[in-house]
């Protein structure tokens, strides 16, 4: 199941703020209402690698030996053209659980 709200008060994730986590390094995502940081669970960097990178070389590779494409400028546009749409599909699914490190709330002096 894909990562669409925060585990602990459920507020909505939007697609770009996931985007933006994958795009850079897998950061985490830190909830805005309740501050709960959110991590990419490992298994799915690994599919999401294979989805961005394995999968578009292997379909060009079969799509040009069956059309008999030799062109390696058309071979590496399929390639962009394939992992540019794998990225946005693969960023639906990618799931998150919470950090184990949680950051501290700062106590006011009153509290003290």
């Amino acid at each position: 199941m894909s990562f669409q709200q925060c585990l602990t008060c459920k507020e909505n994730v939007r697609y770009s703020t996931k985007l933006t986590s994958i795009f850079f390094g897998y950061r985490p995502i830190t909830c805005k209402a309740c501050g709960t940081v959110h991590e990419v669970d490992e298994r799915y960097r690994f599919l999401f690698s294979l989805y961005t990178v394995m999968i578009p070389v292997i379909l060009v590779y079969i799509i040009t030996a069956i059309f008999s494409i030799e062109s390696r400028l058309v071979q590496v546009l399929l390639v962009l053209l394939l992992a540019s749409g794998s990225v946005f599909y693969a960023g639906t699914r990618i799931s998150y659980y919470k950090s184990k490190v949680q950051p501290t709330k700062k106590r006011s002096r009153n509290e003290v």
